[in-house]
């Protein structure tokens, strides 16, 4: 996505006709960077995003970690990971001879990497204490089982109603069962730097530990702070010290946060897309740079789909990023690249696009917009 100079230059003259007649200036900044990237109102991107290849054109890499020395990608189903310093070169792992990646469920612990493989239908979780090169059955698990890592811990939610998951650290690879205080159909847990906050299927309740291991306690404020947002799908996010909590429905974005897991207040309510794009899905995964945190969404006029990111600094407000890619496939993974250098985003099996690309954001970017 690029601007030209003749429409920066009339963009530039529309405003200065603006300015005179409202008193507002036309002004920019970067877009990544920077204080006062939630104020004004946004008129135009310039080169917001980059698009780059990896050397193995074959793979989509579908979900990328980082366990503090490689990055470790998967691309699907398959029965390898790759792993790489500098997410240029990259390297097969194999996982297991005979079993398959069960996508998705491959995450980071401090440096221990975790993921799970199936084989006609059985599920195992196999983990790596050397960044990927070897690999160790840990537990039969079932395929259904969520993956993953918060706070130096990573965790396995058994599917459907009950209290029982496992934690797995770099100290014990192997895990240790342990019990929520309630029964749930529990799926996330997130970490705010003090305490720990399991969510459950729908994000409508969650119980609170000070270690992430046991003492489980009711976030009791949770139920009563949704009640006052619409009712949709739900996603748990952390930004810096903070839960948030957010809700699509109907189109629009909402939010309610909290900074001890207990007590939640509301955020931003019925939040639309300003040119009136809906929003039709909202990102499992999200990413936080520079005080930021960013979702990745699809929206939609009724017939074409685009994929886009919101950010949001506190939760109750989102600022709505240009689109970046046109299509109907599932929304890519997001992280931040370590050194805080970037965003990358990658997508899996998007129609049209060169085999194995990604997205980056481009630390060059610009953001045109009117001062008010």
């Amino acid at each position: 996505m690029t601007i030209d100079i003749a429409s920066l230059a009339e963009t530039q003259r529309q405003g200065e006709a603006t300015r005179a007649a409202l008193g507002v200036q036309l002004r920019s900044r970067p877009l990544w960077s920077g204080a006062g990237r939630f104020s004004g109102v946004p008129v135009r991107y310039a080169n917001p995003y980059r698009l780059r290849g990896v050397n193995s054109p074959e793979l989509l890499y579908e979900n990328i970690v980082h366990n503090g020395t490689v990055y470790c990608a998967e691309g699907g189903s398959s029965i390898n990971l790759y792993t790489s310093t500098d997410l240029k070169t990259w390297t097969a792992r194999q996982v297991d001879v005979s079993s398959v990646l069960n996508p998705g469920k491959m995450v980071a612990v401090g440096s221990l990497l975790i993921a799970m493989t199936s084989y006609t239908g059985s599920g195992a979780l196999r983990t790596s204490v050397d960044n990927g090169v070897a690999w160790v059955y840990q537990q039969s698990v079932n395929t259904g089982d969520a993956v993953c890592s918060a706070g130096g811990i990573g965790y396995v939610l058994g599917i459907g109603f009950q209290t029982a998951f496992r934690t797995h650290t770099p100290a014990n690879p192997a895990g240790t069962a342990r019990n929520f205080a309630t029964a749930q159909n529990w799926r996330k847990v997130l970490h705010n730097g003090a305490r720990w906050l399991a969510l459950n299927d729908t994000c409508n309740v969650g119980e609170w530990s000070a270690n992430g291991l046991d003492g489980w306690a009711s976030s009791a404020g949770l139920a009563a702070a949704l009640a006052s947002t619409p009712n949709g799908t739900r996603r748990g996010y952390t930004l810096g010290g903070r839960f948030l909590v957010v809700t699509m429905a109907e189109g629009s974005l909402s939010a309610i946060y909290s900074d001890d897991a207990s007590a939640w207040s509301v955020g931003a309510v019925g939040d639309i897309e300003p040119t009136g794009l809906r929003v039709t899905q909202l990102g499992e995964s999200a990413a936080e740079m520079g005080g930021v945190l960013y979702i990745p969404v699809k929206l939609t006029d009724g017939t074409s789909y685009w994929n886009a990111l919101v950010a949001t600094a506190d939760g109750t407000k989102f600022k709505w990023l240009p689109t970046f890619w046109r299509g109907s496939e599932a929304l890519p993974t997001i992280r931040t690249r370590v050194g805080g250098g970037g965003l990358v985003f990658n997508g899996s099996g998007q129609v049209g696009m060169p085999p194995a690309a990604r997205y980056e954001s481009n630390p060059d970017a610009l953001e045109v917009y009117f001062a008010v």
